[in-house]
């Protein structure tokens, strides 16, 4: 008996095979995709968003963009770190992960994790890129930029966006072209995140994902080097359950993301990988497992 309506994949573009490495970005999404990523190929293999989470194209458009300078980045880093009302150094290019009581320690992990990144990107196979809302805050003041985290400053700092569709097309275009030069072994794989925004009301979170969607869609027709995986739909049709929902009911539980992640793992790993990453799925579970001690 048939209880549910599988979501059917298209034919891969790619088969990661063991030793290929796989980067992960943009929203929480992504971070818990990434991680369980993690645990199938090796944290060494799997890069998982380097700047914390992404959540709108434009700031993930950022990120991508920094990565592929010729140029390190250092100005742009430092012009972005300021000290919050909180009285710790943030950074508007990157989340909260990278905060500090002092500037030069927020400066200096936000150094490493670039350098970091650039590295492993330079190796990556396939860039995982998750959008999750259309929606971004952009500076009123200084350099005016798309803000990748708004550190609970005040909102009065903040003009509030939705980017037209047709604009966000043109920014992704030029982006994913470049992508496609200077790394032409790099596959790109666009999902959009199944996490509901309640902030704006059901109904506006929909037209959102619509136009997330539609500028997946637009990527995947243009690029040959770009293709679309259906998570969100994987999570509307096959898990329409809410207890496939974290406690907020709007979050995918671990479990959904393990389903959405094996889907994944099924439909892009080698048969090779596919037994790698069960021996290593394997071990990182023995190795969550604490005894009690008597």
């Amino acid at each position: 008996m048939q209880l549910f309506t599988t979501v059917s994949l298209p034919t891969p573009p790619l088969r990661i095979e063991d030793g290929d490495v796989v980067f992960t970005l943009g929203s929480c999404f992504a971070q818990n995709v990434g991680e369980q990523l993690q645990h199938r190929m090796g944290e060494d293999m799997v890069c998982v968003n380097p700047f914390g989470v992404l959540y709108n194209p434009v700031s993930i458009h950022q990120a991508l963009a920094l990565l592929v300078s010729e140029r390190h980045g250092e100005e742009a880093v430092n012009a972005s770190v300021f000290k919050g009302r909180d009285g710790m150094y943030h950074s508007w290019l990157f989340s909260g992960r990278f905060s500090s009581k002092q500037r030069e320690i927020c400066v200096e992990s936000i150094t490493k994790s670039l350098r970091q990144a650039r590295e492993m990107m330079t190796r990556t196979r396939l860039l995982c890129i998750t959008f999750g809302t259309t929606r971004c805050y952009r500076l009123r003041e200084g350099s005016r930029c798309v803000v990748a985290n708004c550190h609970k400053e005040l909102p009065s700092v903040f003009v509030e966006e939705d980017p037209a569709a047709d604009a966000l097309k043109a920014e992704w275009g030029s982006l994913i072209k470049r992508l496609s030069q200077t790394f032409p072994e790099m596959k790109v794989c666009l999902t959009v995140s199944p996490y509901r925004y309640r902030k704006y009301g059901f109904h506006e979170s929909q037209l959102q994902k619509s136009k997330l969607l539609l500028l997946a869609d637009a990527i995947e027709k243009e690029f040959g080097n770009a293709f679309y995986f259906p998570s969100y739909e994987i999570m509307l049709d096959e898990l329409r359950d809410y207890r496939f929902y974290a406690a907020d009911m709007l979050h995918p539980s671990e479990q959904a993301v393990q389903l959405i992640t094996e889907r994944f793992a099924e439909w892009v790993f080698s048969d090779n990988l596919k037994r790698r990453s069960a021996e290593n799925l394997k071990l990182w579970r023995q190795s969550q497992h604490i005894p009690i001690s008597g």
